[in-house]
């Protein structure tokens, strides 16, 4: 026992000649964080009508300059059997949406159109629609009212044998208010039934999508959403972190901004950050992977995102520091926007400077 303790106060007097303390951090680096306040240098928001075909869900309504429509083709067999006792459309609710009850009108489509590529204006990658919104005959094949947890719309087997012969058929909202359907996407697409004799015969879908139109921001205003696709594009200026050659570790950097306007489908979001990888061009300028994503509830009145990666590689290469993007991830699950305050997004950054060599 007295050897050890021999050894432990020769090793603290003789190893160890600068006890850890005041100068010992000096020279080891002052680990105090030092933190700078930024406001943007300049912001900006990005949108495009994106294709809604990959969405696990199929909306249709129309509120607050909005509207959209579901798209269907189904797959048929080359001839349909005589003596059928019932033809039913069947779309299921997907109830983790607020839905509100919509009357709707269903039409034959007049042209084809591609789900992957299918947006308001385009019915295909290389082909427009010649009427924004899809291009359908007048007359209707059905009106009803969305309601309960699934639409169901009944069909004669003259409208059926239409449907069949139509390059797909369009639901269009006839009043105010959103409700979501399950997609093919999804485990509970639409399908159409045919019974005979209580045998079901079910058939399939070829393409689904919903078509979106929806409001244009002014140019000063900051805007992110979902459906139609609203990107906030912010950049930072750090010049007052770059004074100096140190090489500093950036330990905090807290982005917040704060709602003015809120519109959506569920009463939570999700907020995702990536950096531009080029100086913006425009939406589909490219990123960098996800840097931050955070879920708020959609009343919360102010939204905090961690930035950390972002500024620390803006400090260590100046030149690459070409902002980065705020916006509703996924781009292509429901109808959502958030309005941001004017002049609300606030940074700021902690850091802590190199230790000095011993």
């Amino acid at each position: 026992m007295k050897k050890r303790l021999v050894w432990l106060i020769f090793f603290v007097l003789f190893c160890n000649k600068l006890p850890i303390g005041e100068d010992e951090l000096n020279l080891r680096g002052d680990f105090t964080a030092q933190y700078v306040d930024f406001t943007p240098y300049f912001t900006a928001t990005e949108y495009k009508n994106i294709p809604l075909g990959s969405s696990s869900n199929l909306v249709v309504g129309k509120k607050s300059d909005y509207e959209s429509r579901i798209l269907l083709r189904f797959n048929f067999p080359s001839s349909l059997e005589q003596g059928l006792d019932e033809i039913k459309l069947i779309l299921y609710h997907n109830n983790n949406l607020e839905n509100d009850p919509v009357t709707f009108s269903i039409h034959l489509l007049t042209e084809s159109f591609d789900e992957a590529e299918a947006t308001w204006y385009h019915r295909t990658q290389t082909e427009d629609w010649d009427t924004g919104g899809g291009d359908y005959q007048e007359d209707s094949l059905r009106f009803g009212e969305s309601e309960g947890d699934s639409l169901v719309v009944y069909f004669n087997y003259i409208e059926l044998e239409q449907i069949k012969a139509a390059p797909g058929m369009i639901i269009i909202p006839q009043d105010s208010g959103f409700v979501g359907f399950y997609s093919r996407e999804s485990g509970k697409p639409p399908i159409i039934q045919l019974i005979k004799n209580d045998e079901v015969t079910i058939l399939t879908l070829d393409d689904d999508c919903h078509i979106l139109t929806g409001p244009t921001p002014y140019p000063t205003e900051d805007w992110i959403g979902s459906g139609m696709a609203y990107r906030n594009y912010v950049k930072f200026l750090f010049d007052t972190l770059l004074v100096d050659d140190d090489d500093k570790k950036v330990v905090f950097a807290e982005l917040t901004v704060k709602p003015s306007e809120v519109f959506g489908m569920r009463d939570t979001i999700e907020i995702a950050v990536r950096q531009l990888l080029e100086p913006l061009d425009d939406f589909d300028t490219p990123t960098s992977p996800l840097i931050d994503l955070k879920k708020f509830a959609i009343d919360d009145t102010i939204f905090t995102l961690d930035v950390i990666k972002h500024v620390q590689k803006a400090i260590d290469y100046p030149d690459s520091n070409f902002g980065f993007f705020i916006y509703l991830s996924p781009e292509n699950y429901d109808i959502s926007t958030v309005k941001f305050e004017a002049v609300s997004h606030h940074l700021t950054v902690g850091y802590i400077l190199p230790p000095d060599e011993r």
